[in-house]
């Protein structure tokens, strides 16, 4: 009896109509664990190289995480994955809401899709009843009414991931959505779903997981969950945040971030989140340098100062909001539902913005508006596209218009200035229905700059097609978010890598380490070989994506037990380096599939304004030129690649146990 997986997953083949189960090895889960570490296994194995990305042939896959169903706090995320239409490189993303324990409670711990259906279909799991069912009366439809159908058909217990009609029109930044707002929105993965004609995945199944140990996996959490739910310093906590937030102590937490002064523990985070969500730091980013400005080439207190950033940030987000709400087994809640009800953009009830959708369409544009950002927010989620993406593009745009790269005669009559949130409104209505202008941004900001040309890719911020995220490297400690831009499989990302490693590492190495004969990529981290830092916390990142956490849980100041709620779950007895090697296993997997498609990842590079070159002038940011160059050939080193093609080295896929990708790599 398997413990903590299911033991099988589904295969649809869409052409056919044909479902079909298949047992998996417990093996791989030791070797994968489950998310997008079993999954790139099995896409690994199953795709072959060289094919488009929006053709029948490319593998769909969904997946829950090790631990989802077992109780542990923060154990909500599913993934999806497959090849990239954006990059052409391995893609995949990651989402929260209900959908991961919908997927284990289906008997599955992943479902996985070939081919392309003639007309529009949804796969339907309804206790032991599965089916594809026509979906043609849904095509058309935006995510919430989809939803919605679905949800009053069957029922309230069925989960639903569905595609907008941004996945519909294949637009390359349209992502999957589920509870009405939250996205697996990277990698533009929502247009290979609308390649297959694949409205929906609904499920309501009835399946329970194995747990190995219910009374200690039930303690942890309870351990947890008193330390998490304790306060030290609650005063201490609510002025430091609101401090952040207030214009007249902008220019203090400024110079104190400059000089590295800031009070900044896991708890009045902790605090932040739990209050405000993530939209609880937009002011406090801008502030400190975090955040880009003005396409990333404006500074936070000349070009969008406190009395501005305020105004899109903390109360004056949650002013609007009408109820909390939290993913599966979350202790955090930091969403929200918010509710417009005066001004032109009267919203009944929709999803709270995130950090990155307020950045990117505030703080990017200089629009101080709310209501202008909920709308769009809004807009972007009923059309299942990438807030993040679309918001990169729509700087570029806002840009490209002040250099006169495109005028109003290409923007269908809008004045794309700064500022003008009106229009960034409109821009994005036209990119959710790929109208007008709008079809030439709805795949991306690489895609417009090529099209419109005269030297704008200059100013189009991307990594091999993936727009930048919200979080700026060109500071102090960017070295692991740059090099994460640049190395990570999904290029362009900013949730590619965590520095949590030395939470779960004793002062001395353990006999269990000692006594192995261990390539180097699998030694302790120590100051000699700054690759090292950068690769675990890297590795970490697919350690928890294959567990089905979220990043969210170690900001906490109160470290989860993975090692030990993973080891109750399964019934196994491994370590913390242990677990981390399975992480390096599945990021060197995923890394491989970039190799095998002829692609050298050492080649990514953001643009040069995002490098810091010219560097900045003034800013927390400024004169700080990060050579992302040698970082980057420190982290291959340490992961074990070879430092000119990128390419693993035979010996580092022996020590992993990953025979299937020598015999591809070194045919």
């Amino acid at each position: 009896m398997p413990f903590g997986y299911m033991g099988k997953i589904l295969w649809v083949d869409l052409t056919t109509g044909t479902l079909q189960e298949e047992e998996i090895q417990d093996s791989l889960y030791n070797k994968f664990l489950t998310g997008y570490g079993l999954g790139a296994k099995i896409i690994f194995d199953k795709l072959q190289p060289g094919i488009d990305p929006l053709s029948p042939e490319n593998i769909l896959g969904m997946m829950s995480g090790l631990l989802t169903g077992s109780g542990a706090f923060f154990s909500g995320r599913w993934m999806i994955m497959g090849k990239s239409p954006l990059t052409n490189t391995w893609g995949d993303a990651n989402c929260g809401g209900y959908f991961a324990p919908a997927i284990k409670s289906s008997g599955y711990d992943g479902i996985f899709f070939v081919g392309k259906s003639e007309k529009p279909v949804y796969l339907l799991i309804d206790g032991d009843r599965k089916a594809l069912i026509d979906a043609t009366y849904l095509w058309g439809m935006d995510s919430n009414d989809t939803i919605d159908d679905l949800t009053n058909r069957y029922g309230a217990h069925f989960k639903t991931a569905c595609i907008g009609p941004g996945g519909e029109k294949m637009a390359r930044i349209s992502g999957v959505v589920t509870d009405k707002g939250r996205l697996a929105a990277r990698s533009g993965l929502g247009a290979v779903m609308g390649s297959k004609n694949l409205k929906a995945v609904c499920l309501g199944g009835n399946k329970n997981v194995n747990i190995f140990d219910v009374q200690t996996i039930t303690k942890l959490t309870d351990d947890f969950a008193e330390q998490f739910y304790t306060y030290k310093h609650p005063l201490k906590d609510k002025m430091l945040n609101e401090a952040a937030n207030m214009p007249i102590l902008s220019g203090v937490v400024r110079i104190l971030s400059e000089n590295n002064m800031l009070p900044i523990s896991g708890e009045p985070e902790k605090y932040a989140m739990k209050t405000w969500g993530t939209s609880g730091t937009v002011a406090y980013s801008a502030n400190i340098g975090d955040s880009p400005v003005k396409n990333w080439k404006g500074v936070g207190y000349i070009d969008f100062p406190g009395r501005l950033t305020h105004e899109i940030s903390n109360d004056s987000v949650t002013k609007y909001e009408t109820d909390k709400y939290g993913c599966y087994s979350c202790p955090l809640c930091c969403g929200g539902k918010v509710t417009v009800k005066e001004g032109p953009y009267p919203i009944s009830e929709t999803h709270k913005p995130e950090y990155e959708t307020i950045c990117g369409f505030g703080t990017m544009l200089l629009c101080n508006d709310m209501p202008s950002i909920i709308k769009i927010n809004d807009l972007l989620n009923r059309a299942g596209i990438d807030t993040i993406s679309c918001a990169a593009t729509v700087a570029w745009a806002f840009e490209a218009y002040e250099n006169r790269v495109i005028t109003s005669a290409d923007t269908d009559g809008l004045e794309l200035t700064w500022g003008n949130n009106e229009a960034a409104i409109k821009l994005v209505e036209k990119i959710a229905k790929g109208e007008g202008v709008g079809r030439y941004f709805m795949n991306g900001v690489k895609f417009a700059s090529e099209h419109f040309g005269k030297d704008s890719e200059a100013y189009a911020m991307h990594v091999e097609g993936q727009e930048l995220p919200m979080h700026d490297p060109r500071n102090p400690d960017g070295m692991g978010l740059g090099v994460g831009y640049e190395a990570e499989p999904t290029p362009g990302r900013h949730t590619s890598t965590l520095d949590c490693c030395d939470l779960y590492r004793p002062a001395q190495p353990s006999n269990k380490l000692k006594d192995k004969n261990l390539h180097p990529m699998k030694n302790k981290c120590t100051d000699a070989d700054p690759g090292v830092k950068l690769r675990d916390a890297s590795c970490f990142m697919d350690l928890i994506n294959g567990l089905g956490l979220c990043a969210f849980a170690f900001d906490t100041e109160v470290t989860p037990p993975i090692v030990e709620w993973t080891n109750a779950m399964t019934g196994w007895n491994l370590d913390f380096e242990e677990y981390l090697n399975i992480g390096r296993r599945i990021k060197t997997l995923r890394h491989s599939f970039n190799i095998r498609e002829g692609i050298n990842p050492k080649e990514f590079k953001m643009p040069d304004r995002a490098r810091g070159i010219p560097p900045l002038e003034k800013g927390p940011n400024a004169k700080i030129q990060n050579d992302f160059e040698k970082g980057k050939i420190n982290y291959f080193k340490a992961m074990g690649y070879d430092i000119k093609t990128a390419k693993p080295l035979a010996e580092t896929l022996d020590m992993l146990d990953l025979p299937e990708v020598k015999k591809a790599l070194y045919k």
